[in-house]
């Protein structure tokens, strides 16, 4: 009985043995063996040639530079646009200023409206003349005696044609009252006129300003002057608003028209 356990005892630890034997061979086999057997997949990528690197790099700077262009396109384009714009507005004011010296003597008379300038009254075409002698030229040239100037027809069909064109016929005859009378001498040819400064009835301020051509619109606000210690200034609120048409041919302005537009009660917002 105790042969036949030695006997067993000797095919275990054979077993055992031969066992520990493959553990240890398989333990040390190179990694890197076993790892190149194992699929590797290798991607094939195709090399672009120097001909087509450099076409494409060619294409690549023309639109960069296109890009480029539309940029600096778009900027000078914007930048011009400003220009314009300040331009107009710049262009736009001097006209206003331009209309407003024309239209100076005219409003300061308070003339009535009228939609043409047959139906001008007499009477105020020469008071519009003698206010725009009187307020916008010199008048040292005129003879001057006993506090009065005297103010040749000549000058005052002038003045009249410069305002409303030259269409229009004069009839010489006294016009105005008290202080602004304008006295017609036949003998002289000539207006007798206070050598006493005049003061407006009202100062124009252009509000608005459109055309057609060489028509333009205006809406021209009514101010009541004051006199202060600085000359010559205008209340904050216009009496009323009137509109003016005028043709304009290079530096020739001619009132064609005047109506009425609204009237601002005192106090009035």
């Amino acid at each position: 009985m105790a042969k036949k356990d030695r006997i067993k005892k000797k095919q275990d630890d054979s077993v055992i043995h031969s066992f520990a034997g493959s553990l240890e061979q398989a333990f040390s086999e190179d990694l890197s063996e076993l790892s190149g057997e194992e699929d590797v997949i290798v991607v094939d990528v195709p090399q672009k040639s120097p001909k087509t690197r450099k076409k494409h790099r060619t294409l690549y700077f023309i639109v960069g530079l296109l890009i480029v262009i539309f940029a600096v396109v778009g900027i000078v384009n914007t930048a011009i646009a400003a220009v314009n714009g300040i331009q107009y507005v710049s262009n736009r004011t001097e006209e206003k200023n331009q209309f407003r010296l024309f239209l100076y003597p005219v409003v300061a008379i308070d003339p009535p409206s009228f939609e043409k300038t047959e139906n001008i009254p007499n009477s105020i075409m020469i008071n519009a003349a003698l206010s725009k002698i009187l307020l916008t030229q010199d008048t040292s040239k005129y003879n001057r005696d006993m506090g009065v100037i005297y103010i040749p027809e000549f000058d005052v069909e002038t003045a009249a044609k410069s305002i409303y064109g030259g269409s229009i016929t004069i009839t010489h005859e006294t016009v105005g009252s008290a202080q602004n009378e304008a006295t017609y001498v036949p003998d002289k040819k000539a207006y007798s006129v206070s050598d006493s400064q005049r003061t407006p009835n009202y100062v124009p301020q252009i509000t608005e300003i459109s055309n057609v051509g060489e028509t333009f619109t205006l809406t021209v606000e009514y101010y009541l002057p004051t006199v202060d210690i600085e000359g010559l200034s205008v209340k904050s609120e216009s009496e009323k608003t009137m509109i003016y048409t005028v043709t304009k041919s290079g530096e020739r302005m001619t009132i064609t028209s005047i109506s009425l537009k609204d009237v601002h009660l005192l106090g009035e917002e």
